[in-house]
């Protein structure tokens, strides 16, 4: 997610109540501007290994659904994720296969 100024958000914490535990999500739905939480105006591809993708899809929220927000289309994303994974596994290299000791079934 991108704001307007082009920062990416932390997370969005949401106090349920009393409790040490206090949830937080990166889902891209929360950053719909309600409940404390920043507007995103724009989307884009990112990986755990850090990666951030460099194209960017606006967000339309008058078009995505309140109750089902998985029906907007986040392909766009997506796509250019799988495309990072698939360059990463290109660069990969097999491991030798396991060797088992002797006599060790099989």
């Amino acid at each position: 997610m991108l704001l307007a100024d082009g920062s990416e958000p932390g997370p969005v914490y949401f106090d349920m109540g009393s409790g040490g535990d206090v949830h937080q999500s990166t889902d891209w739905w929360v950053y719909d501007g309600t409940r404390r939480a920043p507007t995103a105006v724009q989307m884009r591809g990112r990986c755990s290994c850090g990666w951030r993708g460099e194209r960017t899809y606006p967000i339309d929220w008058a078009q995505i659904p309140r109750d089902d927000p998985y029906e907007y289309d986040t392909s766009g994303p997506l796509e250019d994720w799988q495309e990072h994974v698939d360059e990463v596994e290109a660069l990969t290299v097999p491991l030798p296969a396991a060797r088992r000791p002797p006599g060790a079934a099989a």
